[in-house]
């Protein structure tokens, strides 16, 4: 379910039309503001207001994607049905075959009581830099990436990103993973 492991593309470019998701493509259900995974029981809110609004995108592969003018873009994916290990290893996946480029700060975090773990990563990407952060999230049976990427308004477009990954719920089944 949803793009994952060792498969995105080998460049930035490809990353961002590979990992950004669109409208509500893996089954999502939208109630009261969120999407919800019906199956897994996870669910996030919609992207928060922000100038440049962020509008839906339609990328194969994703369980939903968002750009906004700018040209910053996130996504989110997962994959479900199999114990995944830990956040850490899972974040550190995401970047086989996309080079060259500079992590620039990992650490670990959590939406709620899902453990997870953020990375930064500088891409080179045709002679221009790109910011790639990815926040991993892992429940008991799902791991789900949350993905920004972004050029010079990396820093705009992240106080909307940080909100969109914190607003996570495993549902009551999913949680309790890093056990």
């Amino acid at each position: 379910m949803g793009l994952r492991r060792g498969r995105l593309p080998g460049t930035l470019a490809g990353a961002l039309v590979g990992a950004v998701l669109g409208g509500c493509a893996g089954g999502l259900a939208q109630a009261d503001g969120r999407l919800v995974d019906p199956v897994h029981g996870f669910s996030f809110s919609l992207p928060p207001p922000a100038d440049p609004a962020w509008r839906g995108a339609k990328v194969a592969g994703t369980l939903a994607a968002y750009e906004r003018a700018g040209g910053a873009r996130m996504s989110v994916q997962s994959e479900c049905e199999r114990k995944p290990p830990g956040p850490q290893v899972q974040a550190r996946n995401l970047l086989i075959g996309v080079s060259p480029y500079v992590i620039r700060q990992a650490g670990p975090v959590a939406a709620g009581d899902v453990p997870g773990w953020s990375q930064v990563v500088d891409v080179g990407d045709e002679g221009r830099v790109r910011r790639l952060r990815t926040v991993t999230l892992v429940t008991a049976d799902c791991t789900v990436d949350f993905l920004l990427v972004a050029g010079d308004d990396f820093e705009s477009a992240q106080p909307s990103f940080e909100a969109w990954w914190k607003s996570f719920e495993a549902g009551a089944a999913a949680r309790g993973a890093g056990s």
